[in-house]
């Protein structure tokens, strides 16, 4: 009987505890870490004789797929013939923002020493404005586009577009960044980022991006993310990060390539690529967060004059014209650091 009534009691005890402690978390959440820059698997090359792929594992037909689409580009530039480039930037825009990529020319995207910028886009069916684009190609030879539409449905065929050129007409390239148009990158302490903190000699397994993680799939007709469940039938996309600023090694670049060309299209290029397929390769991505301009240093640079007193590699997605020459003028107005891993 006294056996009997212990059990009693410290099932009582259990089941109280298992009460206080929901009650705990519901008022005192556990305190999440904050992000820190993780390499977890990177590797830094200190030689040249590491870094290679091969063209062999792709089928003869590969050039001109573009995962269910029949290929070819309309405009091909091919800056990488004549040097092989620290890093290679792949410059996302849609046809019409011509006073975007002058911005862009004007500022970050100035030519400098073992870097090449493309934008790239898409096929336009207004006659006036493909001759503008050709105009614009004949004075600046800095356009990819590709034969699809450009439409905001085919941003995948866009970020696998991408893929192709590095691939086939810039393999010597260490690095790739993709951003978009409305993006500003400190290229002074990036390229100091890529040969000192990381390796001039490239790297592997490395896609460093401002992740998000649990984000929910909208179903809403609201919104123009809508997905159906017939294109995604989870609730939440896997661990990805926004297109607006990705850096790839170039192995990264290659496996997701070949998985994109044989996998199913989905529409949202970044979910599809940096999430779903990035997750298959068993890698982590590498938080861009604690390098990127704050709300409140980029007011202080464009509206009061004051200064960002850490290095930082990126500015804030969806900048204004106005926005990205004053984050230039303060760069340039500006020591480089040598380093930032230790600084942020």
């Amino acid at each position: 009987m006294t056996a009997k009534r212990n059990w009693s009691n410290y099932a009582v005890l259990f089941l109280a505890s298992l009460v206080l402690l929901t009650i705990w978390q519901m008022f005192y959440p556990p305190t999440e870490l904050p992000d820190v820059p993780q390499y977890s698997k990177l590797t830094l090359y200190t030689n040249t004789s590491n870094y290679a792929y091969s063209l062999s594992s792709l089928p003869d037909t590969d050039y001109n797929q573009l995962i269910n689409l029949n290929f070819s580009f309309n405009i091909l530039n091919l800056v990488c013939n004549e040097s092989s480039p620290l890093v290679i930037i792949m410059v996302h825009t849609s046809p019409k923002n011509f006073a975007k990529r002058k911005t862009i020319r004007e500022t970050w995207g100035r030519y400098r020493e073992k870097v090449k910028i493309l934008f790239v886009l898409g096929a336009v069916k207004n006659i006036t404005l493909e001759k503008k684009l050709i105009e614009e190609n004949q004075n600046y030879s800095d356009l990819t586009q590709g034969s699809f539409m450009d439409t905001y449905r085919n941003l995948t065929y866009k970020h696998v577009m991408l893929f192709k050129y590095v691939i086939y007409h810039c393999p010597e390239a260490k690095y790739i960044l993709k951003t978009d148009d409305d993006v500003f990158v400190n290229m002074p302490t990036m390229i100091n980022f890529l040969t000192l903190d990381l390796s001039v000699y490239g790297a592997e397994n490395l896609l460093f991006c401002t992740k998000r993680t649990n984000s929910r799939v909208m179903r809403t007709y609201r919104s123009k993310w809508r997905v159906s469940f017939s294109e995604y039938p989870g609730k939440n996309y896997p661990t990805y990060c926004p297109g607006w600023f990705l850096l790839y090694s170039q192995n990264v670049l290659f496996e997701l390539y070949k998985a994109a060309q044989k996998s199913a299209y989905f529409w949202i290029d970044d979910i599809h690529l940096t999430g779903t397929l990035f997750k298959k390769l068993n890698l982590v991505h590498t938080d861009a967060e604690p390098f990127m301009v704050t709300p409140d240093e980029l007011e202080q640079v464009v509206n009061n004059g004051g200064n960002i007193t850490r290095p930082f590699l990126i500015g804030r997605p969806n900048l204004s014209e106005k926005q990205i020459r004053s984050l230039w003028n303060f760069v340039e107005s500006n020591a480089v650091p040598k380093t930032i891993l230790n600084e942020v």
